[in-house]
């Protein structure tokens, strides 16, 4: 994957691996206490209290408690691989600002979320506590949906770029909601939420993050090949 090897790889320094490890202990704490509790059952000190960090260091990693749950980060994944997306495009070769091999839009869509993905905490043994946050909180789904809703209005944006296209155009706005869907039931399968085929059994929450990380790319690929057939290949 030719414009994603500036993701992250190597061995974590000692600093990354502390702070992966308090991220995950506020969402993981958050996600069981909104399960056990609701979201309006405990507050941010006595999430703190549990995780054993000062309310500063909480507002270091989320803006609200309703984030913590998410495991929401300000950043949007895709962001990072934004500029090299764009490179590979029809656009970047008419304007002879193109770098590396030219890509069609599938494969090009299909890189940036395997690459996207490959950056998220994503959430495997606390994955019952966050769904029952989910379907208890309506608030919880609706800040979940609306910030879904967000990436793939920018996800139509970078297409309408990389494919040389008026802002809006309904073809951008088709591809965006498409494999937005696909990432998304890609997630589920991944965590084994839904009763998809390819769930997986809790035993994978054990799994090294080389491994989730393979497998999830293997999802990807298979979801987004059946897509190929809508792009006329």
């Amino acid at each position: 994957m030719h414009y994603m090897e500036e993701s992250a790889t190597g061995d974590l320094g000692s600093r990354e691996r502390r702070r992966r490890k308090t991220y995950a202990a506020l969402t993981t704490h958050a996600r069981t206490l909104t399960a056990d509790r609701g979201l309006n059952g405990f507050t941010i000190e006595e999430l703190c209290e549990e995780v054993g960090v000062s309310r500063r260091t909480f507002f270091n990693y989320f803006a609200t408690k309703e984030d913590a749950v998410l495991g929401a980060k300000s950043a949007d994944p895709v962001a990072p691989y934004a500029a090299g997306f764009l490179a590979s495009g029809p656009a970047a070769a008419a304007a002879g600002t193109g770098s590396g091999p030219r890509l069609a839009l599938k494969d090009a869509l299909l890189e940036l979320f395997i690459a996207a993905f490959a950056t998220l905490d994503i959430p495997r043994a606390d994955i019952h506590d966050f769904m029952q946050a989910m379907h208890d909180e309506p608030a919880l789904m609706k800040r979940m949906i609306d910030s879904a809703m967000q990436r793939q209005r920018a996800l139509a944006e970078l297409i309408c770029r990389r494919e040389g296209l008026e802002p809006g155009d309904p073809y951008a706005d088709l591809v965006a909601g498409l494999v937005s869907h696909l990432g998304m039931t890609s997630f589920q399968q991944f965590v084994g939420h839904g009763g998809h085929a390819a769930a997986v059994s809790p035993s994978k929450a054990d799994e090294s993050d080389d491994e989730a990380r393979t497998r999830l790319t293997s999802i990807l690929t298979s979801n987004f090949s059946h897509a190929a057939r809508l792009f006329g290949s």
